[in-house]
């Protein structure tokens, strides 16, 4: 069918309608009702709006060195925000989330820092985004009176990161180093979520990875 086919037929659809009993009424009385309804607006939004699940629409983000496969770009995205640690509590808590992804091969990771990890960053194929550090804060030229308090900034930076990564979850550590378990779990429960035809392969191993 033609674009211009289609038009016709929408068009002829909507003429029907219109000389159909009870449509004025329907605009009228019924549709205002459901509008003003909060649960009847609800019950149409879930029947008759199409549901994007997770893993059904693609999200730019390299999937990293330890998935591959033709549907690795319909993986969720999830932040992990590990701030205050230090470099070996670091290297734990990313060594942690590389070992639970290649198990899993459901989700794709960002790492949210606040420290410049690049160079383990890039030995998992991640990418990263490096924030302040709370320490460092009151230092920091900020050209505002009175200063803006790190909270208020870092809710501001995990705003922007999730909305520009359009992440699907943001996954915190715990003091230690090591992944928050109600994080670890709800991660190790996304496989169940996704359609069973994606194609997600754990990487080939090579000499060198770590």
């Amino acid at each position: 069918m033609t674009r211009a086919t289609s038009r016709t037929r929408q068009q002829q659809l909507a003429r029907w309608a219109r000389r159909a009993p009870g449509y004025r009424t329907a605009v009228d009385r019924v549709l205002p009702a459901v509008r003003r309804n909060a649960t009847l607006t609800d019950v149409v939004f879930r029947v008759f709006l199409p549901r994007h699940g997770v893993g059904t629409l693609p999200v730019p983000l390299v999937p990293g060195r330890h998935l591959s496969g033709r549907d690795t770009a319909l993986l969720p995205v999830v932040g992990v925000v590990g701030l205050g640690l230090s470099e070996d509590q670091v290297g734990s808590l990313v060594e942690e989330v590389a070992t639970l992804q290649r198990a899993e091969r459901s989700f794709r990771v960002l790492l949210v820092l606040d420290r410049p990890a690049f160079a383990l960053a890039r030995s998992h194929g991640y990418a990263v985004e490096v924030l302040v550090p709370q320490a460092a804060w009151a230092g920091h030229p900020q050209g505002t009176s009175p200063p803006v308090p790190w909270e208020d900034y870092l809710g501001r930076r995990l705003a922007d990161v999730l909305d520009h990564y359009q992440l699907w979850h943001l996954a915190r550590s715990t003091p230690e180093g090591h992944l928050d378990p109600l994080d670890e779990v709800l991660l190790r429960n996304v496989a169940a979520r996704l359609p069973a035809s994606l194609q997600v392969d754990p990487a080939p191993v090579t000499r060198g990875d770590p």
